[in-house]
């Protein structure tokens, strides 16, 4: 191990202590134990902790996070329990671990780290999420929804909202919350914004959201709070896209282009086209601007032009980001797509596999996830030191959950389970 790495170890160790040091981390102030007292060995910390430290080192099953903890717990802690815990819990736990969630994340607004990157304000990106696919025959949790596609065999998924904080550098995940078998994401937004906002003070300004989220509902329900709404628009509002094409839809001269970029081999340019022509259109009393998104790609074999076009609808006002910032925050937006859903479904598997599928435990597992993830994601891109930041952007995401592997077993970062056995 070369000198640079023990010190990333060292540092990576000492970040891990500081951060599960803080109330926020500890999960008897936020989880309700769902066992029996009667029977019970192992406490609910050192379990949870368990958990969390299975998806920091990226194990691919409950036995592996078992054996796990034989390198940086004082006792084996057995999968059984583990499995056990999990699934005897209740909404009661599942609202709680969220609760936990978003005081992680004021936790970190408060030290500062969450300070928007290359925009004047707080952004979060919105979206759907499938925690969970398989046979209608194995779906266990009560928001599991049947789908009955064409041709093919039905299958259950259980999908979630999630929202990312995509203006801070670490991307981290600031919600979840699984959409109920009865509604869709858009349906479920008004809940999500209502908890947000009640969690958050002063972290968010604007909202993005793709298509999906596209409502007059939802747009009412973002201004009302005061807030900013950023909107896919296609063909599920067909008055305002068709008003969009008409006002823009030929405009050739952008208002802005980026410098074109290399990627595999074709050459990639974005220009901007934005109107306040659509204000207050059809009853948006609140819309001020539509821009269109124009993504020209030049292939390098052969020289053709291909053009894509994306349509937005927000009502931010007109200078309230410049034009360069538009094409940056439309950007962004994918970043809950690359970097959260990219990491939590390439590394961990999210949606393949379950270390445990009954009762509510693919959402508590969710929620594990998240935390894991947001930890990571600060350490690589805020508690390290220029130079290792620089060295962290080549390291990839198994390669940082090996680093966690190691901290781990440095010792005195997870919970010393000597006194593990009995009690809360």
């Amino acid at each position: 191990m070369t000198k640079p790495f023990r010190k990333l170890i060292k540092r990576s160790g000492n970040f891990l202590r500081r951060m599960l040091g803080k109330p926020a981390w500890d999960f008897n102030r936020f989880v309700a134990e769902p066992r029996q007292k009667k029977g019970r060995r192992w406490k609910l910390k050192t379990l949870m902790q368990s958990l969390l430290f299975g998806f920091l080192t990226n194990r691919s099953s409950l036995h592996n996070v078992e054996t796990m903890t034989e390198i940086g717990f004082d006792k084996r802690v057995p999968d059984s329990t583990l499995y056990d815990l999990v699934g005897k819990f209740e909404a009661q736990g599942v609202a709680g671990l969220r609760t936990q969630l978003h005081a992680q994340i004021k936790s970190e607004q408060r030290s500062k780290s969450l300070e928007p990157v290359g925009l004047p304000c707080g952004v979060a990106a919105v979206d759907n999420k499938t925690l969970w696919s398989g046979s209608p025959e194995e779906a266990k949790d009560p928001a599991a929804q049947v789908i009955h596609p064409k041709n093919r065999p039905p299958y259950a998924t259980v999908r979630a909202v999630r929202t990312v904080l995509i203006s801070a550098a670490s991307k981290p995940a600031i919600d979840q919350v699984v959409i109920p078998a009865k509604t869709n994401e858009g349906g479920l937004f008004p809940e999500v914004l209502k908890v947000l906002e009640a969690s958050y003070d002063g972290l968010i300004e604007v909202y993005s959201m793709d298509a999906g989220f596209c409502s007059k509902t939802n747009a009412d329900g973002v201004a009302a709070a005061g807030k900013s709404y950023i909107f896919g628009l296609k063909e599920n509002q067909p008055g305002l896209l068709k008003e969009a094409e008409r006002l823009i839809g030929s405009q050739r001269v952008p208002e802005i282009s980026t410098e074109p970029e290399r990627y595999q081999g074709d050459s990639i340019r974005y220009h901007l086209y934005r109107t306040a022509e659509i204000e207050g259109f059809h009853g948006w009393s609140h819309l001020q601007q539509v821009w269109r998104i124009e993504k020209e790609i030049i292939r390098g074999k052969t020289g053709l032009v291909e053009r894509e076009n994306h349509y937005y609808v927000t009502n931010l006002d007109w200078d309230r980001f410049k034009p360069k910032q538009i094409l940056f925050v439309v950007r962004s937006h994918w970043g809950i797509e690359n970097n959260c859903n990219w990491t939590t479904d390439v590394i961990w598997d999210e949606d393949t596999k379950v270390w445990c599928g009954q009762g509510l435990g693919i959402q508590i597992l969710g929620l594990l996830r998240l935390m894991a993830y947001n930890l990571i994601s600060h350490l690589r891109c805020r508690y390290l030191r220029q130079r290792d930041q620089r060295a962290s952007a080549r390291r990839g995401w198994k390669q940082w959950c090996d680093v966690m592997l190691l901290v781990l077993a440095g010792g005195n970062v997870a919970e010393r389970t000597q006194a593990g056995l009995t009690g809360n």
